[in-house]
Parts: C-alpha cells; structure tokens; sequence
C-alpha cells in the first residue's frame, strides 16, 4: 500500500522521514539535507539551534536567539510552506522577509 500523501518536497535535496514497521511504511515528514531542519505532515517545523548563540536576557528573562539572516530565511520558508500545504495561511511571515 503506498504511503499517505502529504506536504510536498519543501527543498531540492531534502529527503523523507519515514517509519518502517515490518512491510509497511508511514511518511512522518521531509528532513532537509543538512539534518537542520525537519517539516511534519501536520504542518510543524522543528529546527536546530546552535546554544552557542542563546544568551538570557536578564531584564526580562527571555532567551534570545541570533540567527544568520539566511538561516532566517531558510526558516520561515520552510515553516510558509508546511503551515500552507496543511490550510494555514500565514500572511504576517512575508513582513518579516
């Protein structure tokens, strides 16, 4: 039986996420190439951070996250293109490009 359809490819070179139990396959989500970010059928992206680059805040307490522009970028591409394949339109996150 062939695998659920899901999110398309969001990038080239990502390959699929898949979880193998005996003959059958389930296709959780797309990894990209660099294993840095993963995008879920459910329209979620997760993300590897550098903790090198998090620091606290310490009047408010928050972390803060430097990120590259291009990773940024790279980002919020990959998180337009999940939450819009699920029917999640994020209109606000082309401000932000």
């Amino acid at each position: 039986m062939p695998a659920p359809k899901g999110i398309p490819i969001p990038e080239v070179r990502a390959f699929r996420l898949d979880e193998r139990i005996l003959d059958s396959r389930t296709t959780k989500g797309w990894m990209s190439d660099d294993e840095r970010l993963i995008a879920t059928h459910t329209g979620g992206v997760l993300f590897d951070i550098d903790l090198n680059c998090a620091k606290w805040d310490e009047k408010t307490g928050e972390m803060i996250l430097k990120i590259h522009p291009q990773d940024a970028k790279r980002i919020l591409r990959w998180i337009r293109h999940a939450t819009e394949h699920v029917g999640i339109f994020l209109h606000r996150l082309e401000e932000l490009d």
